[in-house]
């Protein structure tokens, strides 16, 4: 089968399409023949081994994997002898933030893996969207006590996290209001964002609106800038360290915050995550931000470069099926 392989960490230069042996599955795992990837900031991540925490979970010196890419969406053809939940056939999506090898044209994963059935009336790319960004998102949102009709921020809008993070809270009655760019305030008005602004043309931080939590799913922010539009007793939430690695130190002392709080999740239970959109797929509520670029593996260099740019939109689709 052809992968998408590196051998040590470092830029997009250090990526190969390379023909490998086809994995088989063991007694408690299904084979996944890989339609479609993203490209994403946890990709990014793993390529570089950056922030070099991510190397103790990923492999030191080197990559324990060679294989790249951390989700999938595709279809079972094979099953262990020990496989109760899934069968051949099956439509399936999956992520692991640790990395799965699954940037390849077969992917294998343990049955109590993170992965999960996809609604049938649903595409491949539909389910992939739900996988790293929306994880991510629900991560961010879940110390949150979110009040049905309450207003949220959230900045980074046309972000796989950020764009996740608005469905979502839509889906709870949540108000929103947003920053991102320009090109998308229509799109985002359209489904129920009530003010956007254009972080090349307006600054969001002079704003006299106060919100109930911010959420910044770019980590462009900090918590400084941004206690001034919270009301009494909500939170800051960013997707990054923020300066000096503040959004982790405030975290720890939050308990201690009476006006506001500062939250720094660790993320968790990706089972969990992919339940929970798997019902919002289901029930139509969710529809993932698709960058219009189209990726195949022998542009996977030059994918790279751009979504580790952070200019991609949403979620970056990597393609394998030729059909």
């Amino acid at each position: 089968m052809k992968a998408l392989v590196r051998r040590n960490y470092g830029g997009p230069e250090r990526i190969l399409l390379q023909d490998i042996p086809q994995p088989e599955a063991a007694k408690n795992e299904v084979l996944v023949k890989v339609h479609c990837n993203t490209i994403s900031r946890t990709d990014c991540g793993i390529l570089g081994g950056k922030p070099y925490i991510f190397r103790f979970f990923v492999g030191w010196p080197k990559p324990r994997n060679p294989i790249l890419g951390s989700d999938f969406a595709g279809e079972v053809v094979e099953i262990g002898a020990e496989v109760k939940s899934f069968k051949v056939g099956d439509h399936v999506f999956g992520f692991n933030d640790e990395g799965l090898g699954s940037q390849a044209q077969f992917v294998k994963i343990k049955e109590n893996a993170a992965i999960s059935h996809i609604p049938g009336h649903k595409s491949y790319v539909d389910a992939i969207c739900c996988a790293e960004g929306a994880h991510y998102a629900l991560t961010f949102l879940r110390p949150l006590n979110l009040v049905k009709g309450s207003k949220v921020l959230v900045i980074g809008a046309t972000g796989a996290i950020g764009s996740a993070a608005i469905q979502i809270l839509r889906a709870r009655g949540i108000r929103i209001d947003a920053v991102g760019p320009g090109s998308h305030r229509d799109y985002w008005q359209e489904k129920g964002v009530e003010s956007y602004w254009d972080y090349e043309r307006e600054d969001f931080r002079k704003s006299s609106k106060k919100y109930a939590h911010v959420l910044d799913a770019v980590g462009k922010s900090s918590y400084f800038q941004c206690k001034h539009l919270l009301n009494h007793g909500g939170a800051y939430v960013s997707s990054e360290l923020g300066p000096y690695a503040s959004n982790v130190w405030l975290s720890l002392l939050q308990p201690f915050m009476q006006k506001s709080k500062v939250y720094f999740p660790v993320p968790k239970d990706i089972p969990g995550s992919l339940k929970e959109m798997h019902k919002l797929l289901a029930a139509g509520k969710y529809k993932g931000l698709v960058d219009p670029l189209k990726i195949q593996p022998q542009k996977a260099e030059d994918a790279y470069h751009y979504a580790c740019s952070g200019q991609k939109t949403g979620n970056l689709i990597l393609c394998w099926d030729q059909d």
